[in-house]
């Protein structure tokens, strides 16, 4: 997306590469501060979390109205731009926050277990600058031997309830959000790696990030 002549009009001087793991963590600890969803005045209780998205159809920007609950009614029951039921899935509860955090698609982020590649179609691992490597599937010593501080896992495991199953050997490759169908376990702290391979799957997504190149 910044080579040379690209249509986006990127230069060489930003970096696009796909979502680390904690990369989603900064806009997870985001939307629970004060310039995030849990400091805006027009949600309060419950509804500080972030609306689901219970799209089958996998449609951005929707929202059902409400946080991450079992009702099975899925579809799009509201659009991103409806005030307060839409604009409460993003990450802010306006229409600048970021959307698709909850539920939607399933979402790889690039987070990996000692540099399995599994199934992703990777003959080696990128540049380490471009995922997150854990060495233990315990949250508590899978970063060099420590918790892993600020990747958004050990400190906010549970958190609004969300599921959270930590990658392994079996299963390198780390996903967030949670999709349509899971209910009360999906939202912005959940993560998995339950059947995560790392190859393509017509239920899972992943977000770019473009930031300055080092």
């Amino acid at each position: 997306m910044n080579d040379n002549g690209n249509r986006y009009g990127f230069s060489s001087n930003v970096d696009t590469h796909m979502m680390k793991n904690d990369e989603w963590a900064v806009v997870a600890y985001l939307s629970q501060s004060k310039y995030g969803k849990l400091g805006n005045i027009n949600f309060s209780g419950a509804n500080k979390e972030i609306y689901q998205n219970k799209s089958e159809e996998y449609i951005t920007g929707c929202s059902y109205g409400s946080p991450s609950n079992g009702n099975t009614d899925y579809g799009c029951q509201y659009t991103y731009d409806i005030d307060i039921n839409g604009i409460g899935a993003s990450t802010t509860g306006n229409i600048y926050g970021i959307y698709d955090t909850s539920g939607g698609a399933s979402e790889y982020v690039m987070g990996n277990y000692n540099d399995l590649v599994g199934s992703s179609g990777f003959s080696t691992v990128p540049e380490p600058k471009y995922y997150d490597k854990y060495m233990s599937s315990d949250v508590n010593t899978a970063c060099n031997g420590s918790e892993c501080i600020s990747h958004g896992l050990s400190e906010t495991a549970s958190w609004y309830n969300d599921a959270r199953t930590m990658l392994n050997e079996e299963y390198p490759w780390l996903m967030r959000g949670g999709s349509w169908s899971n209910g009360t376990s999906a939202g912005m702290f959940y993560f998995y790696c339950t059947s995560s391979l790392g190859d393509p799957d017509s239920g899972v997504s992943f977000r770019l990030v473009m930031s300055p190149s080092l």
